[in-house]
């Protein structure tokens, strides 16, 4: 059994049984009425249903029972809340008149939206009729979820059945397996649930309801820019991905009287509504605008690195974060505050972050987030009031504005966007087709969208199983193997030195244009070989081979540094991030036949950081994900102990700027500001303390 995930913030959400509307405070502030607490799946991050919500649970409903008869009376009168729970696709669960009615969830093997009833939701239908669900009598007085109940008749594979006891209640819910068999889902026992309020409300009631806690939040998500504004004391940035958080963080900043320069981070895979909605926005509240774009890159690069996953994301170094820090190191060099439209419940890694923070790729600017502990809800109540033109993607059906083929998709996503934008998905399988033929995998790797994946995960499992390709899709050394180039073709491991045989002859001027990187003892090259000496180990290279000699485990390191340097020098994707963050700027991508070369040029001058391997997608993700698996026979040999922190290199990149800005300061201000360094409070402390 997996872990349970344990979110570190939770939204309470309450519904008034007199205005019979969802709000955020126990007590009503418009009918004074006690509101009765909703159980929410965590983080509780709901929002109101939208028209092609209802849509959607229209075709779900008539896909369970071929009827739309009971859908009026399961879907009741209030507004809808939909609120999204654990599950290996999309699921949300689905709350009307004060009570949850069921659970809406996308079937990544059928490819449909399906509805799931709660007890309410069944009893609800029952009342417009008792044979719209499908029933079956069960004999004991307790079933466990996965128990099989035997019938009498065939019933519909995949179909929902409503559990019913000798006393004719309705007591679980199960589904048909064919063949006579029901496996049981839920057992939900004798107790008569309360089956909701019947007042009819929409959406001006919700903002009627919820405008007193909505100013509030206002005030001080305003009063946290205001502040931050004054404290920093640098250009205001408002980043816009063109989504409804960054929308609200922006008309924030704006309703204060700043006049901000709009940053839109153009990865070029984005979808041309998004690119539509920047600029609509940008022209209606007549604001500067930079744009941080990474042009056709990703379609190059996808053929060097293969398909992007959720545990191999390059993407996003090469089309994000590297234009975005080359746009914030040109455009602010000396800082800026950028207001973000974060929020702490997208991810749990976001929940865990702070308000204010530095991004590592672009340290010049500090990000601020004054709506980071708002939810959706809050978010789309913030849009209707103030009226704000919204992207049209969100009324199509999408929860998320990004890159359209984003491993972090859902395959409800995928299905959406290849009837929405069937052209840019055919382009994208093009990509799939090439890599599928070229690594061997089955057509369902496409179909069912398991190359969102890189190694094996437990949902990509899971479905692979089901799909009986699990051998084909698991075997990760094959797969990584057909993307490493150069290949490696064998690895031989002894008590002190470990060989690698590539597929080809290894060109070593890569080792004279970079070596001061890994900070080597000494270098020996001939025209055909080169040995590099580390101190405890040595790595020699010679023709198609690669031999590291070693006496303790984390010399490995040494050798997984040479072979990043190596790779990127064979397959630099030109995105020239190492050139960004090179603190004495002495590397430079330079094209030489063709080819991308990364060349530290002053030698003299290289502080051996690695800072530039770091932020490498070659090296930081290539051969961390795809070539140290290989060599230390673990899909997961990024994890390794003895790998060096992104927390010590960053150490090293801030002394390194801390000693160039004292030596330039005469010797009392130099003085007084050692002094102060470590009595400074943190900005983040300052601002953590603000209600």
């Amino acid at each position: 059994m997996s872990k349970r995930v344990s979110w570190p913030i939770v939204k309470q959400f309450y519904w008034c049984p007199n205005c019979n509307v969802p709000l955020l405070q126990p007590q009503c502030p418009i009918c004074g009425s006690r509101a009765i607490r909703l159980s929410l799946s965590p983080p509780g991050d709901a929002r109101l249903a939208l028209e092609r919500d209802y849509e959607t649970i229209r075709r779900a409903y008539f896909f369970e029972f071929h009827t739309e008869k009971g859908l009026r009376n399961l879907i009741g009168n209030s507004v809808m809340l939909l609120n999204k729970a654990p599950y290996y696709d999309e699921m949300k669960e689905v709350f009307v008149d004060g009570v949850q009615i069921g659970r809406l969830y996308f079937d990544p093997f059928l490819k449909v939206w399906r509805f799931r009833l709660s007890k309410v939701g069944a009893l609800r239908i029952l009342e417009t009729d008792s044979d719209i669900v499908e029933k079956v009598a069960v004999e004991k007085k307790r079933y466990r979820p996965m128990d099989v109940i035997r019938v009498d008749r065939e019933i519909e594979r995949y179909k929902q059945v409503l559990l019913i006891n000798s006393s004719g209640e309705v007591v679980g819910l199960g589904y048909s397996k064919g063949k006579n068999r029901i496996i049981v889902h839920s057992w939900w026992g004798e107790t008569k649930p309360f089956q909701g309020f019947k007042r009819q409300s929409n959406i001006d009631d919700v903002l009627k309801v919820n405008a007193e806690h909505l100013n509030i939040i206002e005030s001080k998500a305003k009063k946290f820019i205001a502040i931050t504004a004054e404290k920093i004391a640098k250009p205001i940035i408002a980043s816009f991905s063109g989504g409804k958080d960054s929308l609200v963080a922006l008309h924030l900043t704006i309703s204060l009287g700043f006049e901000p320069v709009v940053l839109f981070n153009n990865t070029g895979i984005e979808m041309p509504e998004t690119v539509d909605t920047v600029h609509k926005i940008v022209e209606q509240y007549n604001l500067k605008f930079v744009e941080a774009s990474a042009g056709d890159l990703f379609w190059k690069a996808v053929y060097i690195f293969g398909p992007p996953g959720r545990d191999y994301r390059w993407c996003c170094k090469i089309c994000k974060l590297t234009p975005l820090a080359r746009t914030v190191k040109s455009m602010w060099p000396s800082g800026g505050l950028n207001i973000v439209g974060q929020r702490a419940f997208e991810s749990l890694d976001r929940a865990r972050s702070p308000r204010i923070w530095r991004l590592r790729w672009a340290p010049y600017i500090v990000n601020a987030s004054p709506i980071n502990e708002w939810s959706q809800f809050e978010v789309w109540l913030y849009i209707f009031k103030h009226k704000l033109y919204i992207n049209p993607l969100y009324f199509m059906g999408y929860e998320r504005i990004g890159c359209f083929m984003c491993p972090a998709s859902t395959l409800a996503e995928l299905s959406l966007l290849q009837q929405t934008h069937p052209d840019l998905w055919s382009k994208w399988v093009e990509v799939l087709e090439y890599w599928r033929q070229r690594l061997d995998l089955p057509e369902e790797w496409i179909t069912y969208g398991l190359w969102r994946w890189n190694a094996p995960a437990r949902y990509k499992t899971i479905m692979a199983k089901r799909l009986k390709i699990v051998d084909k899709i698991n075997d990760w050394r094959k797969i990584f193997s057909g993307i490493a180039q150069p290949k490696i073709v064998d690895i031989s491991k002894e008590t002190d030195k470990l060989t690698i045989v590539l597929d080809r002859n290894i060109d070593i001027e890569f080792i004279e244009k970079q070596y001061t990187i890994v900070n080597p003892k000494r270098v020996e090259k001939t025209d055909t070989d080169v040995t590099i000496d580390f101190g405890t180990a040595s790595v020699s290279i010679s023709g198609k081979t690669i031999t590291l000699r070693f006496n303790r485990d984390e010399d490995i390191e040494r050798l997984i540094d040479v072979l990043k340097l190596m790779y990127r020098w064979e397959s630099c994707a030109g995105c020239k991030s190492c050139e960004v963050h090179c603190p004495t700027g002495v590397i430079k991508v330079v094209n030489v036949n063709g080819k991308n070369r990364p060349i530290v040029q002053n030698p003299s001058m290289c502080i051996r950081c690695k800072f530039c391997l770091y932020n490498c997608p070659i090296a930081e993700v290539y051969v961390e994900h795809i070539i140290a698996p290989l060599i230390l026979n673990d899909s997961e040999a990024w994890r390794r102990k003895t790998r060096e922190h992104n927390i010590d290199v960053l150490k090293k990149i801030k002394n390194f700027i801390k000693s160039q800005q004292l030596k330039t300061m005469p010797a009392q201000i130099r003085q007084e500001k050692e002094r102060k360094t470590s009595q400074e409070p943190q900005i983040a402390d300052f601002f953590n303390s603000l209600a």
